[in-house]
C-alpha cells in the first residue's frame, strides 16, 4: 500500500513537470508569433504601396511598432506596466484598426492583442485576436494566425474543447500553421495528462522537416522528456 501512495505521488509529479514543461516550451511559440508580428510591416508596406492613404497608415503602423517592441522586463506580478511611450503606441494602433485601410487595420488589431496581452489584459488581447479571426474581409492567412494566438494564450486555462476546436481547423500539411498549431494540441494533451498522445504529436512533428526549426526543436525534446523509459 505505501509503495503504491508513493508512486501515485511520484506519477503525480513528473505529470505536473511535463505540464510545467509545456507551459514553458507554450510561451516560446508564442513568442515566435510576436516576432512574426513585429516584422510584419513589411508586408504591409507591400501590399500597400499604390496609395497614399495606405502609405499614410503604414507610417503610422511602423512607429507604433517601434513605441511598443521595446518592453521591459515583467515585474514578479508578470504584468508590464504601461509606460507613456507604450500607451500612446496602443492608441495609434487602436486607431487604425478602427479607420486604416483594411490590411493595415488587421495588422494593428493584431499587435494591439500583443500588447494588451503583454500589459495584462488578457480580455482585451482575446477580443482583438477573436475580432480579426472573425473578419471576413481579413486576409486569410492573419485570421488563422489570430484564431492561433488566442488559442495559444489560453493553452493553460481555456477550455479544452473549444480550443481544440479552433487548432484542429489549423493542422494539416497546407496550413501555415500546421507545426504551431499541432504543438498546442500536444501541450493540450499534457496539461489533460494524455501524456501519450502528447508524445506522439510532439515525436511526429520532431521528424517533420517543413516545420519551424524552433518548433521541431521544441518537439524533439518534449518528446524525450515524455519518454516512458527515460524516467
Amino acid at each position: 500500500m505505501a509503495e503504491d501512495v508513493f508512486k501515485e505521488v511520484d506519477d503525480e509529479l513528473k505529470a505536473e513537470r511535463m505540464r510545467q514543461l509545456a507551459r514553458r516550451y507554450a510561451g516560446a511559440g508564442l513568442g515566435l508569433i510576436v516576432a512574426v508580428l513585429a516584422g510584419a510591416g513589411a508586408w504591409a508596406w507591400h501590399v500597400s504601396n499604390q496609395k497614399t492613404a495606405a502609405l499614410d497608415a503604414t507610417g503610422t503602423y511602423l512607429a507604433a511598432l517601434r513605441q511598443t517592441d521595446h518592453l521591459p522586463s515583467a515585474p514578479a506580478s508578470g504584468t508590464i506596466p504601461f509606460s507613456e511611450t507604450a500607451q500612446t503606441g496602443l492608441a495609434s494602433l487602436q486607431k487604425l484598426a478602427a479607420d486604416s485601410p483594411n490590411g493595415i487595420a488587421t495588422l494593428a488589431r493584431l499587435q494591439a492583442g500583443g500588447v494588451l496581452a503583454a500589459h495584462g489584459d488578457t480580455k482585451g488581447a482575446l477580443a482583438a485576436w477573436d475580432a480579426v479571426q472573425a473578419d471576413s474581409h481579413a486576409d486569410p492567412l492573419l485570421r488563422e494566425l489570430a484564431s492561433l494566438i488566442w488559442c495559444q494564450k489560453q493553452l493553460d486555462n481555456g477550455d479544452p474543447a473549444t480550443l481544440r476546436s479552433r487548432l484542429s481547423l489549423l493542422t494539416g500539411k497546407d496550413k501555415a500553421w500546421h507545426g504551431l498549431a499541432t504543438e498546442s494540441l500536444a501541450i493540450l494533451d499534457v496539461r489533460e495528462n494524455h501524456l501519450e498522445e502528447a508524445r506522439k504529436k510532439f515525436a511526429a512533428l520532431a521528424a517533420e522537416q517543413d516545420v519551424p526549426s524552433g518548433v521541431r526543436s521544441r518537439a524533439q525534446a518534449m518528446t524525450q522528456a515524455l519518454d516512458p523509459s527515460a524516467g
